[in-house]
């Protein structure tokens, strides 16, 4: 299907990892398939999406490969973990790992958020702490997707820790709102290294 989103394919594969290269862009893969319904819903629903569309074009550079088109070599560098179901998206650091997956369908709101939590993902890959952390406080549709804001809080307390001087007081503002405002979440659970101080 046609969408308002400009992709690369798997034919272009290899100009589409110059570019994310490049542009020091994550590079977003959609593995899709034939028939499969959360993959024609990407792009009837998600991909129309305005402000997805704007916010891929802004920071993203975007593959889409066939499940049955991708060439092995290719496979052997990008696909390195088990792709059980379609669709199938992977954010990659420019010609590098996988810095996040997701699995099914995504709807414009959440798919943002999955994007935002990638690109923060990439600026902590890159030391660029200050930027990861004001882009996870200011998460689009954070208050739609506790489980994503909770994530957010998490990382944000690992960017600041190492946006400072590697003590742990910088973590404590970002795990004690993650542990007061979700106690039962396994991110909180995560976060739970300092009794009696959050």
């Amino acid at each position: 299907m046609e969408t308002a989103v400009k992709f690369f394919t798997e034919q272009s594969a290899d100009e589409a990892v110059a570019l994310a290269k490049e542009s020091r862009q994550p590079l977003l893969i959609d593995y899709w398939a034939t028939n499969c319904k959360g993959c024609a819903k990407m792009d009837a629903v998600t991909y129309e999406d305005t402000a997805v569309r704007a916010y891929l074009e802004q920071h993203y550079v975007v593959l889409k490969c066939h499940v049955s088109n991708i060439p092995k070599a290719f496979a052997d560098t990008f696909l390195t973990t088990a792709m059980l179901w379609s669709p199938s998206l992977f954010i990659y650091a420019p010609g590098g790992p996988i810095l996040r997956t997701i699995i099914g369908y995504a709807a414009p709101h959440y798919f943002m958020t999955e994007l935002s939590l990638g690109k923060a993902a990439l600026l902590i890959r890159n030391r660029k702490y200050q930027e990861a952390i004001d882009l996870l406080t200011t998460l689009p549709y954070a208050a739609e997707y506790p489980a994503l804001h909770q994530e957010a809080l998490y990382w944000c307390g690992v960017a600041a820790y190492f946006a400072g001087p590697r003590t742990f007081d910088p973590i404590l503002p970002y795990w004690g709102e993650l542990r007061k405002t979700y106690p039962e979440s396994v991110w909180a659970e995560k976060a739970d290294l300092f009794p009696g101080v959050i």
